[in-house]
């Protein structure tokens, strides 16, 4: 809190965590400060200032987020399932924002993601969390160091120790997507060992999210378990499969893609991540325009029993 009296202000100071405080450490925080100087966006938590401490330590002073995490929130709120899916559609724009700006997250999890009192979207942690949090390092047998990830929500490239990509990120955005709509993750990680882990997430295929499905209660969401399956059967198991895929190249191209499709789903239309046939086409067509169907039907079946009566009584006529 400012102690100067001038105004009223309480901000997030991030410090290196004491014992830690190495040339590599000061070099990711400073690099951390320039670029959440570059990342100006209503969804993204922004920098304040940055300082150095007697010691001669750099710290951050960020805006201050009072809220909770996007699941947290999502089952106290008993928000719908549309209403998951939009909220979910601010964080992809604020990572698809950080991405056009050469900036990959890479740990984009629910804890990083805030809902604020006001509900609004606050993305958090830009690298740093990562590597200030020593539980979250993965070393691997041959004693190679892996990059600092949350085993839970990375991407089989980052626990394979490979290059990431805005791709690693879509995947991230996959397992939050997943774990909204079931109320869990993709996959139970909990007790293995690093070398498992690896295992599980680059070669086991998950569970589509209407098969992950036991209790609506487990979402937090406020349907018969039946109905909430019939939901996410179809569109919806696509679209997070495809953001869960195992080879970069065959997940959408950008957050803004995923975006997009999710959008093209709150709004009855086609998504681009299923075959476009003409049987798919319609299905969509008769659940945007439900009422004008149903209407068109009625009618139809009106004029064929007129036409079938006409033609019966001109039969009974001739005879």
């Amino acid at each position: 809190e400012r102690a100067d009296e001038h105004f009223e202000q309480k901000v997030a100071i991030k410090l290196m965590p004491r014992g830690m405080e190495t040339a590599e450490m000061e070099r990711r925080l400073l690099l951390e400060r320039q670029i959440l100087a570059n990342l100006q966006h209503p969804n993204i938590a922004h920098l304040l200032d940055g300082q150095v401490t007697e010691e001669g330590y750099p710290y951050l002073v960020m805006e201050h987020i009072e809220g909770r995490p996007i699941d947290v929130y999502c089952r106290q709120e008993g928000l719908s399932l549309e209403e998951r899916l939009r909220l979910f559609g601010d964080v992809c724009a604020a990572v698809q924002y950080a991405h056009q700006n050469m900036v990959v997250h890479r740990d984009l999890k629910p804890s990083n993601i805030m809902v604020t009192t006001s509900s609004q979207v606050k993305l958090l942690d830009f690298g740093i969390a990562k590597l200030t949090d020593p539980t979250l390092d993965v070393p691997a047998s041959d004693g190679t160091v892996y990059q600092p990830l949350t085993p839970t929500y990375a991407s089989p490239e980052q626990v394979s120790n490979l290059p990431v990509s805005a791709a690693s990120d879509v995947y991230s955005l996959g397992v939050v997507l997943y774990q909204l709509l079931t109320g869990k993750t993709p996959y139970q990680l909990d007790g293995l060992s690093p070398s498992e882990v690896e295992s599980v997430v680059v070669e086991r295929q998950s569970a589509a999210p209407s098969e992950a499905i036991e209790s609506a209660a487990a979402a937090g969401i406020d349907l018969d378990p039946r109905k909430l399956r019939q939901r996410l059967a179809g569109d919806l198991d696509t679209i997070v499969l495809k953001c869960l895929r195992k080879t970069p190249e065959r997940r959408y191209g950008s957050a803004a893609e995923l975006y997009e499709d999710l959008d093209r789903y709150l709004a009855g239309q086609p998504v681009r991540a299923r075959p476009n046939t003409l049987t798919y086409r319609t299905q969509r067509f008769v659940r945007r325009h439900k009422l004008g169907t149903a209407a068109a039907l009625v009618i139809l079946v009106l004029l064929i029993g007129g036409v079938v009566g006409i033609a019966w009584q001109g039969l009974v006529a001739a005879r």
